[in-house]
């Protein structure tokens, strides 16, 4: 099976527990890293890649029109849900995938994807096509999970992602596929200056990034 639809699959499988099982496994931190990611945005027109079921967008929507968008119908359906309960109306859930979006040339103010990046085909292809569809001097966000960098807390952080977490997404979301994936993704994953330059090859300008809760998780910031 090709690693896109295995992607598709196995998060249309966990659907119904995702939302709780990443507030639980990152002990509530997610918020905080996606409250830090959207300030990297500016105002106007927010496209959120990989939206999942639309977190980042609702986020963004506090500041900003924002287009939920995602390969996989069932996150899809959940992130509708949840806009509609939430009474928010400034958010467009669209079915797009992240290697080739529908959206025109310059159309959005800036494009994020939080930890979707990984779970792309083609990384490159996929940061290629969130600068194209941003207008010039439009920011390109990305937050993604990183191996810590200190040596004791990482040993111990690695006890707790590679043993105890995938234990529990397992009970909680019948799916051991999916949080056995989690880990082996993250540890496949470019370093922190190999991504920054992938995001470079990829035509974005001006690359930063900040590690958060002792490196954890980056956030990659760049402008077109």
């Amino acid at each position: 099976m090709q690693k896109k639809e295995y992607i598709r699959k196995m998060f249309a499988g966990i659907s119904p527990r995702y939302d709780f099982l990443n507030h639980l496994l990152s002990l509530g931190r997610d918020r905080y890293w996606r409250r830090f990611a959207v300030s990297k945005l500016p105002s106007g027109l927010i496209l959120d890649v990989c939206s999942g079921t639309g977190d980042v967008a609702i986020e963004a929507s506090n500041k900003s029109n924002a287009i939920a968008s995602d390969f996989c119908e069932e996150m899809l359906q959940l992130c509708t849900q949840k806009i509609k309960m939430h009474g928010i109306t400034n958010i467009y859930c669209v079915q797009n995938d992240a290697e080739n979006l529908s959206f025109k040339d310059g159309t959005f103010n800036g494009a994020i994807v939080a930890f979707g990046i990984r779970n792309v085909s083609d990384i490159e292809k996929a940061l290629f096509e969130m600068n194209r569809v941003v207008k010039k001097k439009g920011r390109v966000v990305i937050l993604e999970f990183s191996q810590p960098e200190n040596p004791f807390f990482r040993s111990v952080y690695y006890f707790y992602f590679k043993r105890i977490l995938p234990f529990i997404g397992a009970v909680i979301s019948k799916n051991s596929g999916a949080y056995d994936y989690l880990p082996s993704s993250v540890m496949l994953f470019p370093e922190r200056n190999e991504f920054a330059e992938l995001m470079k090859k990829s035509g974005i300008r001006n690359v930063e990034f900040y590690n958060l809760t002792y490196g954890i998780v980056t956030v990659y910031v760049g402008v077109k």
